[in-house]
């Protein structure tokens, strides 16, 4: 024990769901031994983060110390994973994603210490409480960040190049922070339901070669220089914050020789992460076709080309594949609203499920855009966006079903849409949401000629 140190505790834990609840307890039971109840509310949620985080990405057991001086408590948590801690740039509505800043904006200091291919160390400090304002703490959870010095890079002989070409960055991004949400309640689902058909090692090994791909890209969008004929094509004074990255990136990812079966098991644990999703057992909605299309044919990618294969380019959100949504009952419709309402409007109007999928619409509507009334009925929304807008519009719709952000509803916009002679025509749209009995959400877009 340090010279200055009046009072240290270590306990051992597994990396289990329910170590987070322990380690909170141990963290309170040593702070009041110590007469510093008033450090409590800050350690708690401190350490809740960092557990948390070990338990959901470094997937090993870890050591909680909790150390007392006669001004403040450090608490250290040591794992033996070398990945380091990210922050993740996600939107203001993001549920996840945040832990390095609340955890830097609650406590007095904290930062991470590598311990090479041994692990890490992340700690933090907590002292007598400050008067921050509570806009300080909202603004500390977007700014927060930690400076850490990388592990060591494996040799390049372990290494094999893998070839991404013409990855969408936008929808790549969307899709992202669908897998994140996914493999987080996954895991918490696991927790109570052992016999779900993934194993601990499985959630590790799909959340290393998640993690490898997203860090990849992120890094490659960060090095280019977009000009406006590289980024991605936006409708003018389009609401949605889409990031600015290039419309389509080779990415060339050095990856382990040995990760394939890594990257076959991140398939297999999203889609059963899906199968979940579909029937409510997950907190989080079900992956757009595209969103869950480019991340099996990323994983896919590389478990072919470290067998020798060849790259293939990704498609295209374009693609005819996902204007059409089977209903295999696995997203039934919505019940307990009025579909007479749109069915039989007099005015322009289409509404959409939280499948994307469009549930009804107006014969003014249909014929405007040389449809029959029920030709559009099963099949989803991008059949109707121009192409060019496709892989947008799915980027936006996703962030909204994973963080509840909502830039376009109530708002009225001018979009182009596609008439299916292949001609676009620019129409005024209002975008409307309601809740059905069923817990489902609908979309109601009204829709005139501009």
């Amino acid at each position: 024990m340090p010279d200055d140190a009046v009072l240290e505790r270590t306990v051992a834990f597994d990396p289990a769901t329910l170590s987070a609840r322990e380690a909170r307890r141990f963290v309170r039971g040593v702070l009041r031994e110590a007469g510093r109840g008033e450090w409590v509310d800050a350690a708690e949620l401190a350490v809740s983060e960092v557990v948390t985080n070990v338990v959901l990405h470094a997937h090993t057991p870890f050591e909680l110390t909790v150390r007392l001086t006669e001004d403040h408590a450090r608490v250290e948590v040591r794992d033996w994973n070398p990945a380091l801690p990210q922050q993740r740039s996600y939107d203001d509505e993001a549920t996840t994603g945040r832990g390095m800043a609340l955890v830097e904006t609650v406590t007095t200091a904290s930062g991470v210490q590598t311990l090479g291919g041994e692990g890490k160390v992340v700690w933090f400090c907590v002292a007598d409480p400050s008067d921050a304002d509570p806009d300080d703490l909202l603004a500390g959870w977007d700014d927060a960040g930690w400076d850490v010095e990388p592990p060591p890079e494996p040799a390049r002989e372990d290494l094999a190049d893998v070839l991404l070409p013409r990855l969408p960055p936008t929808l790549w991004l969307a899709a992202r922070q669908h897998q994140d949400g996914l493999l987080r309640e996954l895991a918490l689902h696991r927790a109570a339901h052992a016999d779900c058909g993934v194993s601990e090692d499985d959630l590790a090994q799909a959340d290393a070669a998640r993690a490898l791909l997203g860090s990849a890209v992120e890094g490659a969008v960060a090095r280019v220089r977009l000009t406006s004929a590289d980024r991605l094509p936006l409708p003018e004074n389009h609401p949605a914050p889409l990031p600015e990255v290039p419309a389509a990136l080779d990415l060339r990812v050095a990856v382990p020789v040995g990760a394939a079966r890594s990257f076959a098991v991140l398939t297999r644990v999203l889609d059963r992460a899906e199968e979940l999703a579909h029937t409510d057992a997950l907190l989080v909605a079900p992956g757009l076709p595209e969103v869950v299309a480019v991340t099996a044919w990323a994983a896919d990618q590389v478990v072919r080309q470290l067998d020798g294969a060849q790259p293939t380019p990704w498609t295209g959100a374009d693609d005819e594949r996902f204007t059409h949504l089977v209903n295999d009952g696995s997203a039934p419709l919505p019940t307990g609203w009025d579909v007479a309402a749109v069915r039989d409007s007099d005015a322009g109007v289409v509404a959409a499920d939280d499948a994307n999928r469009i549930v009804a619409v107006s014969r003014p509507l249909a014929e405007l855009l040389g449809y029959g009334v029920d030709d559009l009925v099963g099949r989803r929304v991008v059949t109707i966006v121009p192409p060019r807008f496709r892989e947008a519009h799915v980027a936006g719709f996703s962030r909204h079903l994973t963080t509840g952000e909502a830039h376009v509803l109530g708002v009225e916009l001018d979009l182009p849409v596609l008439r299916r002679d292949g001609e676009e025509v620019s129409c005024r749209f209002l975008i409307e949401q309601q809740g059905t009995a069923d817990g489902r959400r609908v979309y109601t877009a009204w829709i005139s000629p501009a």
